[in-house]
């Protein structure tokens, strides 16, 4: 679907379909995330849903609308929209990570547990990707390597608490 006034453009791996991208569809974004922030979920999840009508070639949008049905607790459709992402982005570290926490609330441990190892690979400064990992390391009964992996979190946790408390004062 082409909107009137908007580009068109070849989306690959999409089936040769165009897609519309706008600088409204960045602002939907926008206002969907102001709305996540304050925890309004379904104002939030309005917005992403209007930016990925515009641009369904974004993962920057499929992993804000699976990050909102995560603290919605749809998370087999977090799930989905996680997929699609990295279906649209290999190397977009916050959607595996997104992915691992999908499928540790689903209960699916080993494959979240391989979802935050390819989050961690991407970015191994993600302390969320390193805790869920080891919560979920924990259920599979990997204790030694949960710790490890706890540890890490609660390392990169202090490091960006210090960080912004130095941004805080100036």
């Amino acid at each position: 679907m082409v909107i009137q006034g908007h580009e068109e453009r070849y989306v690959p791996g999409i089936q040769g379909e165009t897609c519309v991208t706008s600088k409204e569809s960045e602002e939907f974004l926008k206002k969907g995330h102001a709305y996540a922030i304050r925890t309004k979920w379904r104002e939030a999840l309005a917005w992403y849903d209007k930016a990925l009508l515009l641009d369904p070639s974004n993962p920057e949008a499929w992993y804000l609308r699976a990050s909102v049905f995560i603290e919605t607790g749809r998370n087999t459709e977090a799930l989905a929209d996680c997929e699609r992402a990295i279906t649209l982005d290999q190397n977009f570290a916050n959607a595996w990570s997104k992915k691992g926490h999908a499928l540790y609330n689903l209960e699916r441990y080993e494959e979240a547990v391989s979802a935050c190892t390819r989050a961690l690979g991407l970015n191994g400064n993600d302390a969320t990707a390193w805790y869920i990992k080891g919560v979920c390391l924990d259920e599979l009964g990997r204790v030694k390597e949960a710790q490890e992996a706890y540890g890490k979190s609660l390392e990169l946790e202090i490091i960006l608490d210090i960080e912004k408390e130095k941004k805080r004062l100036g």
